[in-house]
């Protein structure tokens, strides 16, 4: 079973916004702690952008004292490779984060995520919010969409840990 008071923090990466989600679980009890949006200007220059998030990150986890990071994999379509290799930019220097405070990261689909906790792989946003909300038995948390992705990684993560340490 899972140990008690295990925290993990939950990532949708992006360069424009990062959502985090702060989740303490306690067997199959799951408690939102703090969730948010670090946003960066489109008009500032990438190395900024980058640095923002890091240091963002950097202080999320020096508060929070997460135990393991639950990040969303990089998806694309050969149509948007671009925009993959902004959030490839974004995942990296929130990796480095956690790499720095020795944080083990777990990738996730975004598919398998949205499958776990809505039943659905390719839930709309809006699916992706109430889900959550029942999950954590809170409406707040999830008024973000980016907020609500991040814990639904959390979530994704502390379900898969939950079953393969009862298997």
């Amino acid at each position: 079973m899972i140990n008690q008071k295990l925290r993990i923090i939950g990532i949708d990466p992006g360069l424009s916004n990062t959502g985090y989600g702060i989740l303490d679980v306690n067997f199959n009890h799951f408690k939102a702690v703090e969730g948010g949006v670090i946003r960066t200007k489109s008009s500032d220059p990438i190395e900024k952008r980058l640095h923002i998030i890091f240091e963002n990150i950097s202080q999320i986890i020096e508060e929070f004292s997460p135990v393991e990071m639950a990040i969303e994999d990089l998806h694309s379509r050969v149509k948007f490779a671009k925009t993959a290799i902004l959030m490839g930019h974004a995942r990296g220097v929130i990796v480095m984060a956690a790499g720095r405070s020795n944080i083990n990261v777990i990738d996730y689909q975004p598919t398998k995520a949205k499958n776990l906790v809505s039943g659905f792989g390719r839930a709309s946003k809006d699916q992706i919010k109430q889900a959550v909300s029942m999950h954590l038995g809170e409406i707040q948390v999830t008024k973000n969409e980016h907020v609500a992705d991040a814990f639904s990684i959390a979530l994704c993560h502390a379900m898969v840990r939950n079953s393969l340490q009862r298997s």
